[in-house]
């Protein structure tokens, strides 16, 4: 039978995958449903629970991979469970929209193996990062902008060697040959969003909270 179920897959994290009914398994006394579906891609399951108010349980089992799962189907079926959810790219608060946009594309092409792409928008987001916390630098090449930041005491120790790891690895994942690895990848967003969340998020969080209790 043809199967509708169209979802983000959250194992390879292809968007609008199309996934292959495998298997339902009924429980009529509650009248509930479970079916198991893998996707095209890798191959991983995704299973989708099922309610209905009907009393014939007998037609999912052919027919469950017919229809677009996720409306309101024919004989009343409702979904009120899926699983695994598929994994929400976040970005760390109290950041431009254009650092913002960087960082979550990387997120996104991470999610999808598309690693070059990844490294190359998690330096991008850290390119546009240093330009904003000193305009004055932003002519410098990244390389230098790093360093000047670290001199002028905006950089902690850490938040320059974090820096300076997206930088050589995003230009790795421009430039060179070898594609980088889903661990370089890891490393890659992790001194990302410390570094965002170290220049930007706490020290906007700490503004606000001294506001609150001046204003107190």
């Amino acid at each position: 039978m043809a199967v509708n179920l169209v979802r983000d897959c959250p194992h390879c994290g292809v968007a609008n995958s199309s996934f292959n009914h495998l298997a339902t398994r009924t429980h009529p006394g509650a009248r509930e449903a479970t079916a198991v579906f893998t996707c095209n891609r890798c191959s991983e399951a995704r299973c989708v629970s099922m309610k209905t108010g009907g009393s014939d349980m007998s037609w999912i089992s052919s027919q469950v991979g017919d229809f677009d799962i996720g409306m309101q189907q024919s004989h009343h079926w409702r979904i009120h469970l899926e699983y695994p959810e598929a994994k929400a790219v976040t970005a760390p608060e109290h950041i431009s929209a254009a650092v913002r946009r960087c960082f979550l594309q990387a997120g996104e092409a991470a999610l999808r193996n598309h690693f070059d792409a990844a490294g190359s928008m998690y330096r991008k987001s850290i390119d546009l990062a240093t330009k904003e916390l000193d305009i004055n630098l932003a002519g410098k090449l990244l390389f230098q902008r790093i360093n000047a930041l670290h001199a002028a005491g905006k950089l902690t120790d850490d938040l320059k060697e974090w820096a300076h790891q997206v930088r050589l690895d995003g230009n790795d994942a421009t430039h060179e040959e070898e594609e980088l690895t889903a661990d370089d990848i890891k490393t890659l967003a992790s001194f990302s969003e410390l570094f965002l969340t170290y220049t930007f998020t706490l020290p906007r969080k700490i503004a606000v909270l001294k506001a609150t209790e001046d204003m107190g």
